[in-house]
């Protein structure tokens, strides 16, 4: 093989090499498994969600700040059981993803489920 053959494979590897780094840095890729909330017939009901969301309002506000495109609501994931519900929350980037984690980890929670879901 021809030594200009050889460079020019090289920095098409090199080029794809850093696509995915970039990629999996910026959360684009990752290796982590999808995101899961408890079995539809484990969740509370939408009633008991929406008491715990007003119950801890302020925990649902400092999490909004974290982030523009930020939501705190109740969310209905399971088509055939619209009574059950848990704490949605939906972010944009990876950043208000990691920053919504950290709080939730220092703080009690909701005392429902929470899921994250990026928009």
């Amino acid at each position: 093989m021809k030594s200009t053959s050889k460079i020019i494979i090289s920095v098409i590897v090199g080029l794809l090499l850093l696509v995915v780094a970039f990629a999996f840095i910026n959360g684009w890729i990752t290796a982590s498994p999808k995101d899961t909330h408890p079995p539809c017939d484990q969740l509370p009901t939408v009633t008991e969600v929406t008491a715990a969301l007003d119950n801890h309002e302020n925990l649902a506000k400092e999490i909004e700040k974290l982030g523009d495109g930020i939501k705190v609501e109740v969310g209905k994931p399971c088509p055939d059981h619209q009574e059950r519900g848990l704490v949605l929350v939906r972010y944009d980037s990876k950043s208000e993803r990691d920053a919504i984690n950290k709080l939730l980890s220092r703080s009690e929670g909701f005392g429902v489920p929470v899921h994250l879901e990026k928009r």
